[in-house]
């Protein structure tokens, strides 16, 4: 077994690196946290903006709402429904 030995400094500086590297983990991970896309079932989207499937279906049409598939379920993005709700 080969040993290593380092100065006091390098240990600093090595030690001060993974700080640094830490730091911009938790940048970017805030980023992808921020951009990160929650979705419902559609009956919970229907409930919430008190509409029927036809209406949902023609603010699909119209690009109001976006349908995402997952299989042969449909869902709906919160940050579009929030959208609608407020304006």
């Amino acid at each position: 077994m080969q040993k290593v030995l380092l100065d006091k400094i390098e240990i600093e500086d090595l030690l001060d690196g993974v700080y640094r590297i830490h730091k911009r983990l938790d940048k970017v991970d805030n980023v992808i946290k921020a951009n990160k896309i929650n979705y419902v079932p559609i009956s919970e989207a229907l409930k919430t903006l008190n509409i029927s499937r036809a209406t949902a279906d023609t603010w699909h049409k119209q690009g109001i709402l976006t349908k995402k598939y997952i299989g042969t379920k449909v869902f709906y993005s919160t940050k579009e429904i929030e959208q609608k709700m407020e304006g």
